[in-house]
């Protein structure tokens, strides 16, 4: 390698040091004294709304999360009715649009037994 390769390998070697110094000092500087920055500090009561515990917690991602999956269901039902209906005759499309209301009925009662069974289960074993 030639000096100026070495010269420029130094210098970035070095800046990089620099780096680590300067992060680590902030870092430790925030780790000593944040405890006596915010001795005077009072914890602030959550919003209402917010779970305060695990089970809620869960319960209210549970309850976020099969909503969503009833809304696409509800939404894949009255497609599949749109597509029965608007089949006009033609046996393939009447047979699609079957399928999907069924489907969709087969996944909304899907969901609604996910439900009990979260909410049983984080009642039971939760409390």
């Amino acid at each position: 390698m030639s000096q100026k390769t070495i010269t420029v390998i130094d210098q970035k070697t070095t800046a990089v040091k620099n780096a680590f110094t300067v992060i680590i000092t902030m870092l430790l500087s925030v780790f000593l004294f944040v405890n006596n920055a915010l001795a005077d500090w009072v914890m602030p009561a959550p919003p209402v709304g917010v779970p305060t515990n695990f089970d809620n917690a869960v319960i209210n991602l549970t309850n976020w999360i099969l909503g969503f999956v009833a809304m696409i269901a509800v939404l894949a039902i009255v497609w599949g009715g749109v597509m029965y209906i608007g089949s006009a005759g033609d046996e393939t499309k009447a047979t699609t649009g079957k399928r999907v209301v069924t489907y969709a009925l087969i996944g909304l009662v899907i969901s609604g037994i996910a439900y009990a069974l979260v909410n049983i289960i984080v009642t039971v074993i939760l409390q």
